[in-house]
């Protein structure tokens, strides 16, 4: 069991900014990263199932199985798992143009019209020994008692996630299409685990805002508190999110029991100021008694209805 990092976050800008961050902290975006995902992971277990092929030799050595069942004709879904494995040598970054190629991979392919029934059975029995086996990365955590159904699991890869979780950091900053599907059950050899790359990039292994709370007292400012296990995110993160939605940060931390504490200022990508946290918060947090007088308990707040196709599309 983990301690949580307090992190308070005052944050200052446009207000057409801040109407599309907000979106961001209580999770309600569409992550188009988690889709490109989930069709990575039903072409990879087709892969694996010999249904497409490769039209050019290649062996793909993180897992020779993906590609064991050798070469195919030079059809349109053959072709398409052959750009998808170029994108997993790469261990491409989940961004815009990523997310695009998969896209367009997926319907060359024809994987989601793909049914599961019409699948050969000795097929099937590979791909859900490999969902079985990655679970818990792919799909999350089984319930108790749940029974799994692997047909079920194929056709829900093929539905587009409509929210995410508060605060989610991967709509930020990308990860790696590869080191997704590797998760932390360690599927590719030589490969980051997922938890190793976001401790690289975000300095945590879970980069989200758990127990997110904010207010916005007026349309130029908005504070955000949420915890962390252990750690603060890191700085680069940090920069990123001032920098994409066109604000000023001040972050500022405590978490106890691992003895760190601090701030830092970023505006529009620039880390401009640092310091310690505050003295008398320290004391306070430390003692156990007294408020923080800068946490603010949140009224019920609507989130604005803001379309956009990227946050940053909105900066000018």
């Amino acid at each position: 069991m983990f301690s949580w990092c307090q992190n308070l976050l005052e944050i200052t800008g446009k207000s057409v900014c801040l109407d599309v961050m907000q979106p961001w902290i209580a999770g309600t975006e569409k992550p188009l990263y988690r889709h490109a995902v989930r069709q990575a992971i039903k072409l990879f277990l087709a892969g694996c199932a010999g249904i497409p092929k490769p039209v050019r030799a290649v062996d793909y050595s993180p897992y020779p199985m993906l590609t064991a069942s050798g070469t195919g004709a030079q059809t349109s879904p053959n072709q398409a798992f052959q750009h998808f494995i170029e994108l997993l040598e790469q261990d491409a970054w989940l961004d815009t143009k990523t997310l695009s190629r998969m896209e367009k991979i997926t319907l060359q392919s024809g994987i989601d019209a793909l049914k599961w029934e019409a699948i050969p059975f000795s097929a099937r029995q590979i791909m859900a020994q490999l969902m079985a086996v990655h679970y818990a990365d792919w799909f999350g955590v089984a319930g108790a008692g749940g029974q799994f159904d692997p047909q079920e699991r194929w056709e829900w890869l093929s539905i587009m996630p409509e929210t995410t979780c508060p605060c989610d950091m991967l709509m930020v900053m990308p990860s790696r299409l590869a080191t997704e599907l590797n998760g932390d059950t360690g599927l590719f050899r030589g490969l980051n685990t997922s938890s190793e790359l976001y401790m690289q990039l975000f300095g945590m292994e879970f980069p989200a805002g758990h127990q997110a709370s904010w207010s916005r007292d007026d349309v130029g400012s908005l504070t955000l508190h949420f915890a962390s296990p252990w750690y603060p995110p890191s700085g680069e993160i940090m920069g990123e999110m001032s920098q994409l939605f066109d604000c000023e940060i001040r972050h500022y931390w405590i978490s106890l029991d691992a003895g760190t504490s601090g701030y830092n200022c970023f505006d529009r990508g620039d880390h401009v100021d640092s310091g310690p946290y505050p003295a008398e918060e320290l004391r306070q947090s430390a003692s156990g008694v007294g408020a923080r007088m800068y946490l603010v308990t949140p009224e019920p707040a609507l989130v604005p209805a803001v379309t956009t196709a990227h946050y940053g599309s909105i900066r000018a």
